[in-house]
């Protein structure tokens, strides 16, 4: 869920007049030193530092590439070299469609990018980081709607070196590759994309020392649809053991039904058996045929449909909600846990979206109807936090013997982009807390990067960022939050008293304090069906469109409510 079409196509055009057509560059790649040579399962290796001396390595193979024979099967164990591998690189990127948000980074947009040989990850230790000094290990896997994303999008340099902690990033087959429900796989799971997190962490378990770190210290953590798939894990027995805490930023507990992955619905929604047939050619094709098509055409066969991604396959995931099997697998269990989100998440849904804003001079968006604008993000980022962190977290507090904690990312101070309020239209949407996390601040939205990260910002930004990069290494460090440490008090949620959540913004806006977090969900679907903003009816009912196609596999029963709405109304 990492970018939605229409928010990638705005950006680029939004900088596009001010820049001529770029080409994308691969990072730079690193010098090899001879400290980083170490010796993992698959043979020895060496890497080499980061700008700051952190010491990393990149594209390092945790499994054999998923190709021929070996598409759509669980991942194999990386064949042994005998020679020291140089890791300078990051890893070919997992086959991907390219979207628009790719433009302003000059990265190919007429064919699939990236590779089936991809099951990669990355590894950013402290500069002074040896064998026996057992750190914490932050493990994190990325978002982009399952669909598109790479390791080198994430610096793990600042993050090691700050907090004193090994980074590992890590890639996963995305799209049909990674999520495919076809009847002939002969058994196989269809969340093939879990497969490979679950042999990467394996991975991590047999070799992270050798690094220096710990492999009974993993937090894992990720944003958007890698903390989907982050909650996924937790509901898997055969995660358990492989880590010991969990931090979710902007996730949804979202799966899709078996019937829907295999059938599909027409025009919207890609099934693996009608996908199939169209790049196959056959109309009931058998594994071999399948493992055999080209992989440009299983691409193509999708067309503009949605690939339904964490499937509830019953191999991997039960059916059921993904919410409900997070909840029952870690009943009982020891697991501290952080969910949450931006306060504005949904404004990257709107800010590009001509009902709710208009291009100045054809090229800067601005919000059309400013109480229309801010209602809708309301209600959609509000709906989005009750099922995703309010909600979800109360629930699985009652379960779960270790604590649960809750927060809230607001910041909202980036700078303009020509005539285009960047800090009103974007405000603190989906993703923009990830530079934070990593103290990392370029290369992340490509040429819009200068507009939104400014050095009128700067001083306070990056102390915010110190702040979440101290709260997020302490919690890895001590996930059960009992020692002393430089992050504020954090609160973790009980059933004796109101919920508390911690707020992240700067200090002219706050600073980082707690405050209560009780709005329910059904709490923002009351104040929707009265809200005066809507006097329009049709803007109240399209909004409600806007929230059932968002959140239906979340959370079936919102429909109901939602119809109800939409039809007082009319």
């Amino acid at each position: 869920m990492a970018f939605n079409r229409k928010l990638s196509i705005g950006l680029v055009l939004l900088v596009c007049t001010a820049c001529s057509k770029p080409h994308y560059t691969p990072p730079q790649p690193l010098l090899p030193v001879e400290d980083t040579r170490v010796e993992v399962s698959s043979g020895p290796i060496i890497g080499g530092h980061s700008e700051n001396s952190a010491k990393t390595w990149l594209g390092i193979p945790f499994a054999a590439a998923p190709v021929g024979d070996l598409r759509w099967r669980a991942p194999e164990p990386h064949a042994v070299w005998a020679e020291t591998r140089s890791v300078l690189n990051h890893g070919n990127w997992c086959a991907q469609k390219p979207i628009a948000l790719d433009g302003l980074l000059g990265v190919d947009q007429d064919r699939v990018n990236g590779s089936e040989d991809c099951l990669f990850l990355d590894i950013y230790a402290p500069s002074d980081a040896k064998p026996a000094d057992h750190l914490p290990v932050m493990f994190w896997v990325h978002g982009g709607s399952n669909i598109w994303g790479r390791a080198e999008q994430y610096d793990g340099s600042k993050l090691a070196e700050s907090e004193n902690v090994i980074v590992v990033v890590v890639q996963y087959r995305l799209g049909p590759l990674g999520w495919f429900a076809h009847p002939s796989l002969n058994g196989e799971t269809a969340n093939f994309a879990l497969l490979d997190l679950l042999a990467s962490l394996e991975w991590v378990q047999e070799n992270i020392g050798a690094f220096g770190g710990n492999p009974e210290a993993v937090t894992l953590f990720g944003e958007s649809a890698g903390a989907n798939n982050i909650l996924a894990l937790l509901a898997m027995p055969e995660a358990d053991g492989l880590y010991r805490a969990a931090i979710a930023q902007s996730g949804l507990p979202t799966s899709a039904p078996l019937a829907l992955a295999q059938n599909g619905v027409d025009g919207r929604v890609g099934g693996a058996v009608p996908v199939a047939q169209r790049f196959t050619g056959k109309a009931d094709p058998d594994a071999d045929d399948l493992r055999k098509a080209p992989l440009d055409g299983i691409f193509e066969a999708y067309g503009s449909e949605r690939i339904p991604t964490v499937i509830r396959d019953t191999q991997t995931l039960p059916d059921g909600l993904l919410a409900d099997a997070v909840i029952r697998h870690q009943a009982g269990k020891n697991i501290p846990i952080i969910i949450g989100s931006n306060r504005d998440e949904a404004k990257y849904l709107l800010a590009f979206d001509p009902e709710f804003s208009r291009k100045r001079f054809g090229v800067f968006p601005v919000r059309r109807d400013v109480d229309h604008y801010e209602a809708a993000n309301k209600y959609l980022s509000g709906i989005w936090r009750g099922l995703g962190v309010t909600q979800f977290a109360a629930d699985l507090a009652k379960s779960s013997q270790a604590p649960i904690r809750t927060y809230r990312f607001d910041w909202d101070e980036e700078g303009k982009a020509g005539l285009s309020d960047l800090s009103t239209l974007i405000g603190a949407a989906h993703t923009t807390e990830i530079p934070f996390v990593f103290g990392h601040f370029e290369e992340f939205l490509g040429r819009l990067d200068t507009y939104m990260f400014t050095k009128e910002n700067e001083e306070a930004r990056l102390s915010l960022s110190r702040t979440m990069m101290t709260c997020w290494g302490s919690f890895a460090r001590d996930p059960f939050m009992s020692e002393p440490s430089l992050c504020p008090d954090w609160p973790r949620l009980s059933s004796n008293s109101d919920s508390q959540t911690l707020v992240f913004d700067t200090k002219a806006d706050g600073g980082v304090k707690k405050e209560v977090d009780v709005t329910t969900l059904q709490q923002w679907i009351d104040a929707l069906k009265v809200d005066p903003v809507f006097k329009n009816a049709d803007r109240r009912c399209e909004l409600t469109k806007k929230i059932s196609g968002v959140f239906t596999l979340t959370a079936p029963e919102l429909n109901a409510d939602l119809k109800s709405i939409c039809k007082g109304s009319e």
